[in-house]
């Protein structure tokens, strides 16, 4: 069993993630990735989303105009965790398509080489 899954068995023992809109390309994911996405999934669930209080986790969020990794792909429109428009499944702030954050799952292939 791999870290990750053991931090998801504890963080889900009796508990079911709901989150307001699907996340997307978890099939395109490495197990390990889908892992660590599922973990930071159940963590927001379970203390709330980064950020959301300004006293929990910091997530490292970069606005777009900031962003200088966004030409070859590390942005949040290409994060796993991105729900589209402003929304993130992990983040409470509101993000942008180009912006990023240290938690960022983008999937093998999207990322072009510098």
């Amino acid at each position: 069993m791999h870290n990750f899954e053991k931090l998801i068995a504890v963080l889900t023992e009796g508990a079911r993630l709901v989150i307001d809109k699907p996340v997307h390309d978890m099939e395109t994911l490495t197990d390990d990735e889908r892992d660590l996405a599922n973990a930071l999934l159940m963590i927001a669930k379970k203390y709330g989303k980064f950020d959301e209080d300004g006293s929990g986790i910091w997530a490292g969020y970069t606005p777009a105009k900031e962003n200088d990794n966004k030409r070859i792909g590390v942005k949040c429109s290409n994060c796993t965790l991105y729900q589209g428009g402003d929304s993130c499944a992990i983040i409470s702030m509101k993000v942008e398509p180009d912006g990023y954050c240290r938690f960022a799952i983008i999937p093998d292939g999207v990322v072009a080489k510098k």
